[in-house]
């Protein structure tokens, strides 16, 4: 099996509660583990940034379906392309929706902070930041 990924960022048409943003992982971490798909979702300031992979048909209807999604608006694809090894082999999803606080002084979220998700897409930031948010925040395993 080939493994592909995408990468996008999309807007939401408005704020989304904790519960309404659990409910929509808990549905797609099921949805992602019965399809082999494996990845990562970012959530801030009404902003997502996304990278699914696994096999290249799977995550394209993954990304039709998404493009199609109200909760999805002005979705830019950052990029596709084949990979050699998953990024986020052991998550269904990653998740992580912070808050300000929760990214201000530490190194590497400031064009985050200053300029968004979406300001991302303009270069290879998106990826080098859903990977320090896996790194940061979501890698228990790591040694100190």
């Amino acid at each position: 099996m080939a493994l592909y990924e995408i990468i996008y960022v999309s807007v939401a048409p408005g704020d989304m509660a904790a519960a309404e943003l659990s409910s929509l992982m808990d549905k797609a971490r099921e949805h992602n583990a019965r399809r082999g798909i494996t990845g990562m979702l970012l959530y801030h300031n009404r902003e997502f940034m996304q990278l699914l992979e696994g096999e290249e048909a799977e995550v394209k209807a993954l990304y039709d379906a998404i493009c199609d999604d109200d909760r999805h608006q002005q979705v830019y694809k950052m990029w596709e392309g084949p990979i050699a090894e998953r990024n986020f082999s052991s998550w269904s999803m990653g998740f992580l929706a912070p808050d300000d606080a929760m990214l201000r002084g530490r190194p590497g979220y400031e064009p985050l902070l200053e300029q968004g998700l979406m300001a991302s897409s303009r270069d290879s930031t998106g990826k080098k930041m859903l990977l320090r948010v896996r790194d940061d925040f979501l890698c228990t395993d790591r040694p100190a």
